[in-house]
């Protein structure tokens, strides 16, 4: 088990590798996010108030224990408990939007062939670890990670996400 239900608190990052007997569609996309990322994680979702809250197309809630056995728990360093309370209300205002497919495109244009015009995000769509990002960025002015494009990896590698990593 890679994480417990009863430790996690609104506000966590949760970052994961692909889940076991997922459908073709999710596999593949899965396998393109790892070899372009260099790494096993490939999805990050927030811990909601007893929900994940993640950009699955659209951003949607889930259950808080979707990811339990293929997910990695992060405390966010230095996070007080209001503005958790406040990343997780931004989070819900987002609610309903959908995935960014050529911000993925992107992804992949900027980690696989190192195009640096794919630098900049559009407003309107967001993958899931600029999700993440983004929500942490607006709601208490916290940057989890310098990556112009963040990934799943280059969350988990952030020095303000504590918590065991799968490689350790």
């Amino acid at each position: 088990m890679s994480y417990s239900v009863d430790n996690l608190k609104p506000g966590m990052v949760i970052c994961c590798q692909a889940m076991p007997g997922e459908p073709l569609r999710d596999k593949v996309f899965d396998t393109g996010i790892a070899v372009s990322e260099g790494g096993s994680l490939v999805h990050a979702a927030l811990v909601g108030n007893h929900e994940l809250i993640e950009q699955v197309d659209p951003i949607m809630t889930a259950p808080i224990d979707k990811y339990q056995r293929n997910g990695w728990a992060f405390k966010v360093d230095g996070l007080t408990n209001r503005e958790a309370q406040k990343v997780v209300a931004t989070a819900k205002t987002y609610l309903g939007q959908h995935y960014g497919y050529k911000e993925l495109w992107d992804d992949f244009l900027w980690y696989d062939l190192h195009d640096a015009a794919m630098l900049k995000q559009h407003p309107e769509y967001v993958t899931c670890s600029g999700f993440i990002m983004e929500v942490f960025q607006k709601a208490v002015g916290l940057t989890l990670t310098y990556q112009p494009i963040p990934s799943p990896m280059s969350l988990a590698f952030s020095p303000l996400l504590i918590g065991p990593r799968p490689w350790e």
